[in-house]
């Protein structure tokens, strides 16, 4: 896994913030996949579209299309395209390069919103806006990657938790948000899912779902899950009143309760709110697959994020809205197969609206 350092990407544009691309960038964010390369953009017509120099607007660049065409009548398509339509970068008064440093430090570095606006030197709104556009990308990264875990004699420990809740009743009250997962034991694969509440009619269907039958499930003494055994799964429960690994038989749920821990230290304790924990489980999740993975946590963000605004799929403004749509769902998982790492940050939100670009 190669790391991408903020100057690489600087070098990339040129050392500028603004104004037209080079073709080297234009190379780059194709390669990143946020632009169609050459022949995958079409016009109405059918033709490939081809990318070429323009001095009338800001990214120097546009798609072009006067291929000759016959039928009741002859003559050129002469239509032209934005760069940006229907790209991530579409709808936005931002620079390209503003975007690029913005999506990196979201990524890479996590830390205060407040570093990235002096960064990208952009106002707190837009870095807001954007900041919710970064955390969708990794939200719909989970769509695009749900499997199930366990399996006959696999080991599965699950287990749930509450995030932002007073540690030992001190403090000012938060309101806090359920959380309920599974680890697979000796790959480290896991799934986290936010939740309502805690009953059976809730955490059963999740386990069904995410848990393969025939897996050997390890958990506490919860009576949601009293009935396991009766659903094709093999359950031992660990008593966490008495011991934390039974002296008997060795069960123990360590492992998922590790996972808790590096999801809460991940989590900034400021500026939390409900309504983004999805948001804030998918970012630490996708970051724990891509180091297990050895994927670079910054391309494969662009890698999606090009999925999910792809303009060379005609059906994509489509999907994207029943994407955002189903994004309002709490259940959504990513296949994880990680070490023990956690990813620090802090940020900003503001309560969801109706999609602008800034």
């Amino acid at each position: 896994m190669e790391s991408v350092e903020l100057l690489e990407i600087y070098k990339i544009f040129d050392y500028k913030r603004s104004g037209a691309l080079s073709e080297g960038a234009l190379h780059q964010l194709q390669k990143w996949g946020l632009i169609p390369d050459v022949g995958q953009l079409k016009c109405n017509r059918g033709h490939c579209m081809e990318l070429g120099p323009y001095v009338d607007c800001c990214d120097g660049w546009i798609w072009r299309c006067q291929k000759k065409f016959r039928g009741r009548r002859t003559g050129s398509c002469n239509l032209k395209r934005s760069l940006r339509k229907g790209t991530f970068f579409d709808n936005s008064h931002l620079s390209i390069c503003q975007i690029i440093v913005f999506s990196f430090m979201w990524v890479e570095r996590g830390g205060p919103l407040k570093d990235i606006i002096r960064e990208t030197k952009i106002d707190k709104r837009t870095a807001v806006d954007w900041n919710n556009f970064c955390r969708e990308v990794v939200v719909f990264s989970s769509f695009q990657t749900q499997l199930q875990i366990g399996g006959p004699g696999i080991i599965v420990e699950i287990d749930e938790s509450k995030i932002g809740k007073r540690k030992y009743h001190r403090g000012h009250p938060v309101e806090g948000q359920w959380v309920f997962g599974g680890v697979e034991r000796e790959t480290n694969k896991c799934f986290i899912v936010p939740v309502q509440d805690r009953s059976k009619e809730t955490l059963l269907p999740l386990i069904k779902k995410y848990v393969r039958p025939g897996s050997v499930i390890i958990s506490d003494f919860w009576k949601a899950y009293d009935t396991l055994d009766e659903e094709g799964y093999t359950h031992r429960k660990v008593n966490h009143s008495e011991h934390f690994v039974d002296p008997e038989t060795g069960h123990h749920t360590n492992t998922i309760e590790g996972l808790w821990r590096h999801l809460k230290v991940s989590l900034s304790a400021y500026n939390r709110r409900k309504i983004f924990f999805n948001g804030y489980i998918q970012k630490f999740i996708f970051l724990r697959w891509c180091h297990a993975n050895l994927k670079n946590p910054f391309e494969e963000f662009l890698r999606f994020a090009g999925q999910l605004y792809d303009p060379t799929n005609s059906k994509v403004e489509k999907q994207r809205q029943e994407f955002q749509m189903d994004s309002a769902e709490p259940y959504m998982v990513l296949e994880v197969s990680a070490p023990e790492e956690s990813d620090s940050s802090e940020d900003e939100d503001a309560p969801p609206q109706k999609r602008r670009r800034t």
